[in-house]
């Protein structure tokens, strides 16, 4: 009996898995491979060439970070002019990647300077394209917006301040000022 019910188990997760298991694209698929291709270019964007890959975006694009939201193909645009305007010579290198099911997520590191003041920051995001297609609809960057500004003159100390401030709420280990 013991036999029969792990048995009957082990078919019971089998068939509710192997839809699931068929259904993923391969991080190898065509497709994918193309989708990885334009999230990397996406990703290490420059100041040469933001222009012609504006072409990869939804018109309806959403992006998020942790310090703006931009919606549509105009403001993107727009972000895009502001951004290497005020950091011309930003590298940033894709380290790992995957496409799955049309999401493509990938680690990186960024750096350069913001008006002249250099910075690094490490980060990851994740691209949601269009069933089927080439197109990003949805893009979200994480990584901490404070190291990047902890490293700008004026704005250090009031990253630093809301640091020791966090702290002080949720690390009971933390020797809080006075």
């Amino acid at each position: 009996m013991k036999k029969y019910i792990v048995t009957s188990a082990v078919l019971v997760v089998i068939i509710l898995l192997l839809p699931m298991m068929v259904s993923a694209e391969s991080d190898m698929s065509r497709i994918n491979r193309e989708r990885k291709a334009i999230g990397r270019a996406l990703l290490e964007v420059q100041a040469t060439n933001w222009p012609s890959l504006l072409q990869y975006y939804t018109d309806d694009i959403e992006y998020n970070d942790p310090i703006v939201t931009i919606q549509g193909i105009d403001i993107m645009s727009e972000f895009y002019a502001r951004l290497f305007a005020s950091t011309p010579d930003l590298i940033t290198t894709v380290e790992d990647e995957i496409c799955i099911n049309g999401i493509y997520t990938a680690t990186w590191t960024m750096a350069g300077s913001f008006n002249g003041v250099p910075y690094s920051a490490k980060g990851m995001s994740i691209m949601k394209f269009r069933p089927n297609e080439t197109q990003v609809y949805y893009a979200r960057d994480y990584y901490t917006e404070g190291d990047i500004m902890i490293n700008i003159p004026g704005l250090d100390e009031a990253i630093a301040a809301f640091r020791t401030y966090y702290r002080c709420a949720v690390d009971p280990t933390f020797p809080c000022p006075d």
